[in-house]
């Protein structure tokens, strides 16, 4: 089965969950979670783009179930993946800023994360891309950042990691070198468990399908090994992308931009996001081959592709157009094709979706619900009242409270700011 999803202005995501073999009163499938930044809601022809082609996401789409109310965490990077790791909204997450550069706050140690639950569950996790959810960690060649922060990778649930774990720094495609995470030995040298390695670039191997030094092919490269050495066991893979998040670079621009009159910017970020739709389906290819495949930053080139499909605002702001999100889910032989749903649903019910897709009970207390019934097209679907956002601190152009309702809701926006935020933090346990 395959979700995808994306959070305008600071996540893509697609979640593709593709059945292992269990018995058939089981779901536990592997799961793969692809976000990407900068993604709005009508940058996919599957969502009404008519210039930008994403033929695999747009596929994906048309075999599977497409949602049309999903909203992300937060309009901006740092908290919208806060809420989706750790199943919580801003009223009651840790960490609810992005801060700035070079001062994102880090997630607590006892935070518990989607990837410690399924690894409690038996999933092997890996993870390749940007963390962004703590900036310090031991192995940073930064040596005045060379610290065990709260919000290091081998604290949260990880089997293996690839990328750059600090957000500031994930926002240029040819880094001289990234950081490796293997302490099992799986796809290298094993490392130590509480300890991440250098990566210098120039030791990723080129292929013919990917470039040596670019991240994005670096990161889908690496899934592609994962998948090979994880295939006969329960994984869980998480690939967070960078792309198409400012700055943005690619290898070669695609085909069909260069007859386009468009400026060079916008042949550069359509050409990075057919790139990415390119990278999933080869991600789909490789699961087929072992059998296993049972908010945008609107003020890019919006005059052009209508990044985010006629809704209003967009990166950073408390809006439609800065929550909401498409979400796909495919899973062949399980989910059937061309179905679309209109609940409203949001980043902080992964926790427990996924936790029933593996098995194992959510940590307690969480703001979110399971969608598996409307995954599965069973009976017993719950709603949300409310859907609540919020929104502070750091370098955003607007702040505040902003609520989205459910079927009979029928509070004032004070009554449900009062019920859903709470100064003090709330810190889930399983």
């Amino acid at each position: 089965m395959t979700l995808t999803l994306r959070t305008f202005g600071a996540l893509f995501a697609l979640v593709t969950l593709a059945a292992a073999d269990t018995r058939a009163d089981e779901l536990r499938p592997n799961i793969i979670l692809i976000l990407a930044d900068d993604v709005g809601y009508g940058q996919l022809g599957s969502y009404g783009q008519q210039l930008m082609q994403t033929p695999r996401l747009d596929r994906m789409a048309a075999e599977g179930l497409r949602f049309t109310r999903f909203y992300a965490g937060a309009p901006s990077c740092l908290p919208s993946r806060v809420s989706l790791m750790n199943g919580l909204h801003m009223g009651h997450a840790r960490v609810r800023t992005n801060g700035g550069s070079g001062s994102h706050p880090p997630i607590h140690e006892e935070d518990i994360c989607v990837s410690t639950v399924l690894q409690h569950a038996g999933y092997l996790t890996g993870m390749m891309g940007k963390w962004a959810l703590g900036d310090k960690f031991l192995g940073n060649v930064n040596s005045s950042d060379n610290v065990d922060g709260s919000g290091a990778v081998y604290k949260h649930g990880w089997d293996f990691y690839l990328g750059e774990p600090n957000q500031s720094y994930n926002h240029n495609y040819y880094p001289s070198f990234l950081y490796r995470y293997d302490p099992r030995g799986l796809l290298g040298p094993a490392t130590d468990a509480n300890r991440l390695v250098s990566f210098p670039m120039a030791d990723a191997p080129e292929t013919p399908e990917f470039t040596e030094d670019y991240t994005m092919d670096l990161y889908t490269r690496t899934a592609l090994d994962f998948i090979d050495a994880a295939k006969d066991q329960p994984f869980f893979l998480y690939i967070p992308y960078t792309a198409i998040h400012n700055k943005r670079q690619v290898p070669e621009l695609e085909p069909y931009t260069e007859s386009q009159s468009w400026p060079a910017g916008a042949k550069v970020m359509a050409s990075m996001l057919s790139r990415m739709d390119r990278d999933v389906g080869r991600i789909l290819d490789r699961l087929a081959s072992h059998g296993i495949d049972n908010g945008a930053d609107a003020a890019w080139w919006n005059d052009i592709f209508d990044n985010n499909g006629g809704l209003k605002g967009s990166k950073h702001f408390l809006t439609e157009g800065g929550l909401r999100v498409p979400c796909i889910a495919w899973w062949p032989g399980t989910i059937a094709p061309g179905r679309e749903s209109d609940e409203k649903l949001a980043f902080w019910d992964f926790m427990p979706t996924l936790s029933e897709l593996a098995g194992i009970t959510a940590p307690e207390p969480t703001d979110g619900i399971s969608f598996v019934p409307t995954l599965l097209a069973r009976a017993g679907q719950r709603s949300h009242d409310y859907l609540y956002f919020y929104l502070t601190g750091g370098h955003y152009p607007s702040g505040g409270h902003y609520i989205v309702r459910g079927d009979g809701e029928s509070r004032s926006d004070s009554e449900i700011i009062d019920a859903a935020f709470l100064e003090e933090t709330v810190v889930p346990a399983l």
